[in-house]
């Protein structure tokens, strides 16, 4: 029997590769290892072995075709940095499976809206974009301005979010002229499996609001 024999199936609302660990009591993961081959299986599964994952399962002495084993992680940190284990599950043949199981900080409370109207605001008016952070270490992150104009000005374009704080990302909005303008950026957090976050900014003036 082959490792490509048996599937396995994420059942938790969690990113199996990401455990959030804000959360120093997390809850556990759960993942089934399914068998979709036609025949019975025997499998030999070795669970996480450090101190800071805790991985359970209901042995079975065979596996049926269909029938699948659950398998249960929660994970214990006992400080703030990157941590690594693995399930290794033993089958008959050659052919093994490894799955890797990792934890790290992340920003989980970070919320970029994907669109901020200006309004109608005075020439050269700013607006504060807040990068908050509630973990007790630094995040790095940086600003990708992927549709450029030329009415606004973004800074800075790369900086460091403190630990249990907010650093700020200014836009100011300097039209040339009496419109409406957009810019669009992209903002990168330096984490493990960091997704970016897009935001579109408009703003507008008119004739009768004062330069400022």
């Amino acid at each position: 029997m082959l490792a490509s024999e048996i599937e396995i199936v994420l059942s938790s609302a969690h990113d199996w590769m990401g455990i959030n660990y804000s959360f120093l009591s997390s809850l556990p993961l759960s993942q089934k290892l399914i068998n979709i081959s036609s025949e019975v299986m025997n499998i030999h599964i070795v669970p996480t072995q450090t101190k800071h994952f805790q991985t359970t399962y209901t042995k079975k002495y065979r596996l049926i075709p269909g029938l699948s084993y659950t398998l249960k992680v929660r994970f214990c940190p006992d400080e703030w940095r990157y941590f690594y284990d693995c399930i290794r599950v033993h089958c008959k043949g050659e052919e093994n499976l490894l799955i890797p199981v990792h934890a790290y900080p992340v920003i989980d409370d970070l919320h970029i809206s994907p669109h901020i109207d200006l309004s109608v605001v005075p020439l050269g008016q700013s607006h504060a974009i807040p990068l908050r952070c509630s973990c007790p270490i630094d995040f790095e992150f940086q600003v990708y301005i992927i549709q450029p104009n030329e009415a606004f000005t973004i800074h800075p374009l790369a900086g460091v979010i403190p630990a249990n704080g907010e650093a700020k990302i200014m836009v100011t909005f300097t039209p040339f002229q009496y419109e409406t303008s957009q810019v669009t950026i992209q903002l990168v957090i330096s984490q493990f499996n960091t997704k970016p976050y897009v935001c579109t900014i408009t703003g507008s003036s008119a004739p009768q609001l004062a330069f400022r």
